[in-house]
């Protein structure tokens, strides 16, 4: 599969887009798809992130790029309407990442992770699937399962962090502001290599302040839970905050995250202090820093930030992202003959063995036995679907009993992304009438599945010495 990232980042208007897209990029990574990552941007972007191999490209003048893909992400606030179009004319699926419904977007699905999009405004149209709220909120990978804070009774230590290049200078400003007046508390201060008052911070540090050069995910998310306090720009990184659970004072820095700051302030996780150029500024800094001080606030604002953000927003995207092109994109069939030994594979697996009826390994000539019988019985109907000649699954409708018995098993590695619910109400289909699953009584994922799909559980029994339960369909 060819998935294309687009998006647009860099010294002059931030890096926001870049840092959500990496994470959806970790995502498709994680279900073994490894997607191009083009930015129109400059070269600072690969120092943001090393561990990509990013493409500096200026696609919205050259879409040559997409020509072979199957899926094409985009995040930008420099595309039009025509880009959009002509893109979703030649893509079999585009995925939109919107921040506040900024277009009437083609035909694809349309992401927008933050906190309240009832505001929006959005039209529900026949083609296009939305993906919206909390549960779609794109964090990187190391945010996906990490601890949670431990709120302290007193604030020892404050983080500044402005994003990845500090458009506004702000770092020193508040840097000094808490040496004069916090200098009991520990300052840790995040500078990226796009900095360019670096000089600057450092000739403001001393022995309670930290400089943290470059961080990966990784020290960031070390740094973030080893502080009481963070003072923040409010892109991308009021989402980690919140996931670690991290109470915040939040500075606006650029227009578009006027809409954000809002949902943050309603949902009470922010101290929001104004815009960069606000007059009062600093000294709201100091006024939240002091109002922060109550254990008990700060503890209630942990509790907002972890309920609001649960860390895997990007791997819910992608799941949506890779289900619904499957799902559009797949052929469902009888078996032939030329499937016996994909079959096999699945059959074989060690998951569908644990979960069988009679689990032992299946040899290949007992299997091809079974499979050429199988073509010849008129009883059984046997289905596979099916992408690019590759076996996603596999479907068997028994006819012994009077009604017909239906079973299901997927290729690992297309579990974990809905597709079971896909093959099952395919099969559903071809049956009028009753249908009967028979599944192992330890098999409670199945047992949750088939309940999802209309089964309901009829009776308890016993099959070649297994406990099982028959579930019915109407």
């Amino acid at each position: 599969m060819n998935v294309i990232i687009l998006t647009e980042g860099g010294k002059d208007y931030g890096y926001g887009h870049v840092a959500r897209c990496s994470s959806i990029f970790q995502a498709f990574v994680y279900y073994n798809i490894f997607p191009d990552f083009i930015v129109n941007g400059d070269e600072s972007i690969k120092s943001i992130l090393p561990e990509i191999n990013v493409r500096n490209f200026n696609w919205l003048n050259d879409l040559s790029v997409i020509s072979k893909a199957d899926i094409v992400v985009i995040d930008s606030y420099l595309a039009d309407l025509d880009v959009y179009n002509k893109i979703s004319s030649k893509v079999p699926l585009v995925v939109y990442v919107d921040d506040n419904n900024r277009l009437n977007y083609p035909e694809g699905i349309v992401v927008n992770g933050t906190l309240d999009t009832s505001s929006m405004g959005y039209v529900q149209r026949e083609n296009i699937k939305y993906l919206v709220g909390n549960d779609f909120i794109p964090l990187r990978k190391d945010f996906w399962n990490i601890p949670k804070l431990k709120i302290n009774e007193s604030i020892e230590s404050i983080l500044i962090t402005m994003g990845g290049n500090d458009l506004r200078n702000l770092t020193p400003e508040l840097l000094k502001l808490l040496n004069d007046n916090c200098p009991e508390v520990n300052k840790k201060i995040i500078i990226a290599d796009s900095f360019e008052n670096t000089s600057k911070i450092e000739s403001l540090k001393d022995n309670s302040v930290e400089l943290i050069y470059s961080p990966d995910s990784n020290q960031i998310i070390n740094t973030m839970t080893s502080v009481d306090l963070a003072i923040s720009a409010s892109g991308q990184t009021l989402y980690e905050l919140a996931c670690i659970g991290v109470p915040t004072i939040a500075i606006g820095i650029i227009d578009n995250q006027k809409n954000n700051i809002k949902n943050w302030i309603n949902h009470g996780f922010i101290e929001y202090v104004g815009c960069w150029n606000d007059n009062n500024l600093l000294n709201n800094v100091l006024d939240k820093i002091n109002y922060l001080q109550d254990i008990n606030i700060r503890y209630d604002k942990r509790l907002l930030g972890i309920n609001a953000v649960n860390g895997k927003g990007s791997l819910n995207i992608v799941k949506n992202i890779l289900n619904e092109f499957y799902k559009n994109n797949s052929i469902f069939r009888p078996i032939q003959k030329g499937d016996c030994l994909n079959i096999f594979e699945i059959a074989n697996d060690d998951e569908v063995r644990k979960y069988s009826f009679n689990s032992d390994k299946i040899p290949l000539e007992d299997h091809k036995r079974w499979f050429n019988n199988i073509l010849n019985d008129e009883s059984v109907k046997f289905y596979v679907l099916e992408y690019c000649s590759d076996l996603i699954g596999q479907l068997r409708l028994d006819f012994d009993e009077k009604y017909p018995i239906i079973s299901i098993s997927l290729n690992k590695k297309y579990r974990g992304i809905g597709l079971s619910k896909v093959l099952l109400a395919k099969g559903l289909e071809l049956v009028d009438g009753k249908v009967i699953a028979y599944i192992k009584k330890e098999n409670l994922r199945s047992i949750s599945f088939f309940k999802s799909m209309g089964f309901k559980k009829e009776d308890e029994v016993i099959i070649k010495n297994c406990d099982a339960l028959k579930f019915i369909r109407e």
